[in-house]
């Protein structure tokens, strides 16, 4: 890379991993109300494989490089900013195209973190511990005592809903599907563990775990041939928050039985919290960032090489993962 480069992922083709083409370009000025980001890592996520897939949206076109996410410090400011240069930031980039060196922001998605955490503990906080604050606090309206189902407890966003349904004083049932992932939510803090693997019999499963009441609150990011055995072990009253769709698979839902056992179902969506509430993310992440900072939660992240993306997406795409997975960029270190 030459000193006046930067490398970039960019896509000319929807397809598998390899498509992704590392290239270097200028490093991009900032324009009105634009921050350019130093990236000491850049966050890879779910979505981000459906970007490259050309399956995220209906006719996304391919301007849309996969990577939304980015921790660095600011470099240049455009026209009309306030932030100053060197101000630590976590960066959302909704247009994508955030796989890079050197990373272009809207100044209102660019918000201060602290100097003192790895940059990888805060890519973790950032899309997916927000999220699941949200959907365990402002949706899930969580209580001490409750018993919390959470979905996929040994990814991203679930991991940490099981540490947060935990601080918040409840009670656990985490699923995953393979036993390295169940293990990851047993060191999470769950109190009771069951194999999401197996479909058969898992309402009756998730009622027992649930001391045959069900469950009062289900943090779900699989969907599909979860949502009914679940539907059906959740509480009276309880309320079902649906965070994520990784199993690609429709829901059926008969909406009779919400209206006897007065439940509640919600879709929680960052994008939409932070339309209606511009203090966030930023006010949740400094509070997960406090919570990090003296060890009451614990993020598990993983560094690759920054030449790694579509190794990445790879492990993305087979469940190999506990925890986030971030590439190490150009002004970040081996440990992130």
């Amino acid at each position: 890379m030459s000193e006046a480069g930067s490398r970039a992922f960019i896509l000319d083709r929807f397809g598998p991993p390899e498509v992704m083409r590392l290239a270097e370009r200028p490093v991009p000025a900032p324009g009105p109300g634009e921050v350019l980001v130093g990236a000491e890592v850049c966050g890879v996520n779910f979505a981000d494989t459906m970007i490259r897939r050309g399956e995220y949206l209906r006719d996304r076109p391919l301007s849309m490089a996969p990577g939304s996410e980015v921790v660095g410090r600011v470099i240049e400011v455009g026209p009309g900013v306030a932030i100053a240069p060197g101000t630590r930031v976590a960066g959302w980039v909704e247009a994508g195209g955030a796989y890079a060196d050197h990373v272009l922001v809207p100044e209102h998605r660019a918000y201060r973190v602290p100097d003192g955490l790895p940059a990888g503990v805060i890519a973790a906080l950032f899309l997916q511990g927000t999220t699941a604050e949200y959907a365990l606090h402002r949706f899930g309206r969580v209580r001490p005592g409750e018993t919390v189902l959470v979905h996929a407890a040994g990814g991203g966003v679930g991991g940490l809903a099981v540490q947060l349904a935990k601080i918040a004083g409840a009670r656990v049932v985490a699923t995953a599907s393979t036993p390295a992932k169940l293990e990851a939510a047993r060191e999470y803090g769950a109190d009771v563990l069951l194999d999401s693997g197996t479909h058969d019999g898992l309402a009756e499963r998730l009622l027992a775990a649930g001391n045959g009441r069900g469950c009062d609150l289900v943090i779900d990011g699989v969907g599909g041939p979860l949502f009914e055995p679940s539907l059906r072990a959740l509480a009276f009253r309880g309320r079902y928050v649906i965070v994520g769709a990784a199993s690609q698979r429709p829901s059926a839902l008969d909406a009779r039985h919400l209206l006897v056992r007065g439940q509640m179902i919600c879709g929680c969506i960052l994008a939409r919290i932070i339309e209606e509430d511009h203090a966030e993310p930023s006010r949740a992440l400094g509070h997960l960032c406090e919570l990090a900072r003296d060890s009451s939660l614990r993020p598990r992240y993983e560094v690759l090489a920054f030449e790694q993306a579509a190794e990445a997406h790879r492990r993305i795409e087979a469940r190999e993962l506990t925890g986030k997975l971030v590439l190490a960029a150009a002004f970040g270190d081996a440990e992130a």
